[in-house]
């Protein structure tokens, strides 16, 4: 029998003292790593929704040695992952509530077919929109895994975050759609350049795509030269270069 087959072997469902024994051993940052790891692959092999939630605990705590840290949290990627269904639940509480949402995203998309995935990460985006929260990197963290060929599902609700006020959100959702965009969103760009004099990072990435791609400012050109500058300018064709050093 492999290592799986016998980690998600049929078993009894854990109690709630053995769930919180175990949880408090993977989040046991300066422990030993082989108590962690035994506490993570009980977890998973108990495979219920609270198992699952308290697996996901093990992404809130960083162990001092850095290389380990990322072995253990990638090794709970797979475990949730192979958990299935199971922890699909947990982990789209976890990512609604949660700042460091990079691994649980990665399970989640390991776990369901991708018009579902992208579907719970829209749905997700579009209800951080619409309030306040402590942790908009989150959501710069979900922009960055939709995939290009989800492009027609979820440009809609990507370009509502060109409107965010935090600078690598916004940046997320210029990288995303400039990246798969056509003359719509060439337009679009031009328009959150001009509304951006305060944020330099903001008008330097949009300028940088428009230098890559070679878009034109075709029915912008005067506003967009009395709001460019160095290192970057219009040529006579209007398109963006910039400046060698």
């Amino acid at each position: 029998m492999g290592f799986f087959s016998k980690l998600f072997s049929d078993q009894s469902d854990p109690s709630e003292r053995q769930i919180k024994r175990a949880l408090k051993q993977v989040i046991q940052m300066h422990g030993e790593a082989a108590t962690r790891v035994g506490a993570m692959e009980r977890l998973a092999s108990w495979r219920t929704p609270e198992a699952a939630s308290a697996l996901l605990r093990r992404f809130t705590v960083q162990t001092p040695q850095a290389s380990m840290d990322l072995e253990e949290k990638q090794y709970a990627v797979r475990l949730l992952a192979n958990m299935g269904r199971i922890a699909v639940q947990p982990i789209l509480s976890y990512i609604s509530a949660e700042p460091d949402v990079t691994y649980p995203v990665r399970a989640l998309r390991e776990i369901l077919p991708s018009d579902e995935f992208h579907k719970c990460l829209m749905d997700i985006l579009a209800s951080l929109s619409t309030g306040y929260t402590r942790w908009p990197e989150a959501k710069a963290v979900f922009i960055a895994h939709l995939s290009d060929e989800a492009f027609a599902q979820v440009a809609e609700t990507v370009l509502r975050s060109l409107e965010d006020e935090d600078d690598d959100v916004c940046i997320a959702a210029i990288d995303y759609l400039a990246r798969n965009g056509d003359e719509t969103i060439r337009e679009k760009l031009i328009q959150v350049f001009l509304d951006a004099e305060s944020r330099p990072r903001v008008r330097g990435r949009i300028l940088d795509h428009f230098c890559e791609k070679e878009w034109p400012v075709k029915g912008y050109r005067k506003k967009m030269e009395e709001a460019i500058s160095l290192p970057f300018y219009l040529t006579s064709k209007g398109t963006v270069k910039r400046k060698s050093e």
